[in-house]
């Protein structure tokens, strides 16, 4: 099943702003490891839960055992796995952990809880991200990042800047209505770092097949007295929505952003770009995945920008490093449409020693989607 991908330099982006890679140093070439799927709801549910609908992963040391984020936001939970590597994955469900408040933490934290990116420390607790969003009743739950005990206890609330919040009644400012902070990494030198799904209502248009829009990078730093504040700030430029034949149209917030993200440096991330494109009715969706590799160096703070429209920052440089769809002949039948890829983390070694990491995706507990591991060495 394995296959090397020969990567190419990402074409020089048109887009203002954003910078082409430096030459040099080619960006990690992607070799698949191993795969498993499940169709929705054929995982076996635990403590009466279901297990799915993961859009966050991480590779906890400790136990060596991957956990998940599950957004199935009636029960917030982490999801752990007992994972066999090898080209055929074998994945286990083995725990939830419920995610609870302590005392100083507001009661409607739990309330509406969207947890997308997830990341774990190395103490053993976590930072999880909450997307952001307008609830049923009308309420905004601001996009924030909670720090989380290895028991599911929320310790504390993060905020980023003004600039990302939302205010039902002025839709021209802030996180867009579930496009907020989807992704969630920790960098090896402690700092955390999130990313807004699509653009800020002020920063300018969704992304389309003409243009991709621009995101924001946001840092969160530990002060000696423990607690996290906003840091800096760094422009992305996401790619196009893909032009896929036989899928004419965007899913519901199907336009191309960024899914998740991990740090394989202090300045070095991957990341992942996935959309949602619609075909015939009754047909599945289709889901392009690209991972690019971003270097934070060299781009511009934004953190005191309030609205970047009509700006050309530098962006962050970028360069592709796979096309999920090039890998088609040897995934699964049940991934011939792609994959909603919500979570991607640092794993243990392959086995050549080569660094890995593992894809997750979010089946949204639809019977047309699947829950998917994607192992991949970068070497």
């Amino acid at each position: 099943m394995a296959v090397t991908l020969v990567v190419a330099l990402a074409a020089a982006c048109a887009s203002r702003g954003v910078r082409p890679a430096a030459g040099g140093a080619r960006p990690p070439a992607a070799r698949l490891l191993g795969v498993f799927t499940a169709w929705a709801g054929t995982l076996p549910p635990i403590d009466a839960l279901a297990v799915g609908s993961l859009s966050g992963l991480a590779y906890d040391g400790a136990s060596r055992r991957w956990v998940g984020a599950s957004d199935e936001i009636r029960v917030p939970r982490l999801v752990w796995f007992d994972v066999t590597l090898g080209p055929a994955l074998a994945v286990v469900p083995a725990g939830v952990t419920k995610i609870a408040l302590s005392p100083q933490v507001p009661a409607d934290t739990l309330t509406a809880l969207d947890m997308e990116g997830l990341t774990v420390f190395p103490d053993g607790s976590f930072a999880v991200s909450h997307e952001g969003h307008i609830d049923r009743e009308g309420a905004a739950r601001q996009p924030r990042v909670l720090i989380v005990t290895r028991d599911g206890v929320v310790t504390d609330v993060v905020r980023p800047r003004a600039h990302f919040t939302i205010d039902p009644a002025d839709r021209t400012h802030g996180v867009r209505h579930n496009l907020g902070f989807e992704s969630l990494t920790r960098t090896p030198d402690g700092r955390l770092l999130a990313a807004n799904e699509q653009p800020l209502a002020q920063d300018g248009p969704l992304s389309d097949a003409a243009a991709g829009g621009l995101v924001r990078i946001a840092e969160f730093v530990r002060g000696t007295d423990g607690r996290w504040t906003p840091g800096r700030e760094w422009p992305y430029r996401l790619e196009p929505t893909p032009v896929v034949a036989g899928y004419d149209r965007p899913c519901e917030d199907g336009q191309n952003g960024v899914s998740s993200f991990v740090a394989l440096s202090d300045t070095t991330l991957l990341a992942v770009e996935r959309a949602c494109l619609l075909g015939a009715a009754g047909t599945p969706a289709y889901n392009p995945v690209r991972i690019h590799e971003l270097t934070l160096t060299g781009a511009d703070d934004v953190s005191g920008i309030d609205a970047l429209a009509g700006r050309s920052p530098v962006a962050v440089r970028k360069r592709l490093v796979l096309d999920l769809a090039s890998w088609r002949a040897d995934l699964p039948a049940s991934l011939a449409t792609g994959s909603n890829i919500e979570g991607i983390a640092l794993g243990p070694p392959g086995p050549q020693g080569e660094r890995t990491v593992m894809l997750v995706s979010d089946d949204n507990f639809r019977a047309t989607q699947t829950t998917a591991f994607i192992w991949i060495a970068l070497e």
